[in-house]
């Protein structure tokens, strides 16, 4: 009878035991399982960023000069307070403008270009990211803010970056 009760109490035991090395492995399991993704995560924004610098020293090699001639002269001013001007021919398209002020130094790999008045986010993607300047309505000198874009916003525009 004690044997039965030694033998029960030891089953009971082992099955406690058993089930906490169980949940013990799940929660490690679970917590590597995080940080591999949060690794992932990582790694893909790194390589995102590294994409962006690469394609920042291409643009900025291949440049083209200032139009001399009926030209519209923008303003970019960047976050840090830095301004840069340049002109352009009234028909080059927003996605040059994009391109010049990716290639400014001081500027954020992933922004959003803001005109001041009228108050408007010039476009980064779909037909209008290839409108000239005067058919998105920038006609004469204009101040662009340069404004940088959130990391949640990075993955919702992904797609349009890689067009530039």
């Amino acid at each position: 009878m004690i044997m039965q009760e030694q033998d029960a109490a030891f089953q009971e035991s082992l099955v406690r035991d058993q089930e906490r090395a169980r949940k013990k492995k799940e929660e490690e399991d679970a917590i590597k399982k995080i940080q591999e993704e949060e690794d992932r995560i990582k790694k893909l924004k790194e390589d995102k960023i590294a994409a962006r610098e690469d394609l920042r020293e291409i643009l900025k090699l291949s440049l083209q000069e200032e139009t001399k001639e009926d030209t519209i002269a923008l303003l970019f001013r960047l976050p840090n307070g830095s301004r840069v001007s340049r002109k352009f021919a009234p028909s080059s398209s927003i996605k040059e403008i994009y391109e010049f002020a990716l290639t400014c130094d001081e500027s954020p790999n992933f922004f959003d270009l803001v005109s001041n008045f009228p108050k408007r986010v010039l476009p980064c993607e779909g037909e209008s990211y290839m409108k000239s300047c005067i058919e998105m309505g920038i006609q004469t000198s204009t101040t662009l803010f340069v404004q940088e874009r959130d990391s949640d916003d990075e993955e919702s525009s992904s797609e349009s970056e890689a067009e530039l």
